[in-house]
């Protein structure tokens, strides 16, 4: 594999994924061992009228939007939450306990429950308490004004 000098981040992507491949068929099909889930995140700066921002879009599908917490501290964002397995009434009503449901029931499961958590780390620090946020068709825009 020959890394193209133009587009690095690309190519260490490419690598990533490979040994996401390597991780998840030595230790989940082997052992049976889930990984934790990595929360994909894109940071954009944007100029607009004398301000500066910082825009985040984390991928979050599933998530219940109030289950999602955002601290802001100086240069540091972190989104935390829970993604909880979950079926529409109409399709599946659940009376018993969902961890019972879940050993009894289950041929394979390859979502992701349980704890999301991530750190971010910006190129510089963000006023604190005054974050935009909106969750949209499984991804979170957050809003960050520059100190």
């Amino acid at each position: 594999m020959s890394i193209d000098k133009e587009k690095p981040f690309f190519e260490l992507s490419k690598i990533k994924d490979i040994a996401s491949e390597i991780l998840d068929v030595v230790f989940v099909k082997n052992y049976g061992i889930k990984r934790e889930y990595k929360v994909e995140t894109d940071v954009f700066y944007v100029k607009q009228k004398d301000k500066e921002y910082y825009i985040l879009i984390l991928s979050l599908p599933g998530l219940d939007k109030n289950s999602v917490e955002i601290s802001v501290n100086g240069d540091t964002v972190i989104v935390s939450g829970k993604k909880e397995l979950f079926f529409p009434a109409n399709m599946l009503d659940i009376q018993d306990n969902m961890l019972n449901f879940i050993m009894e029931n289950s041929i394979y499961i390859e979502n992701y429950y349980g704890n999301i958590y991530r750190k971010i780390k910006l190129p510089r620090n963000v006023k604190p308490k005054e974050e935009q946020a909106i969750y949209l068709k499984g991804l979170l825009y957050i809003k960050l004004e520059c100190e």
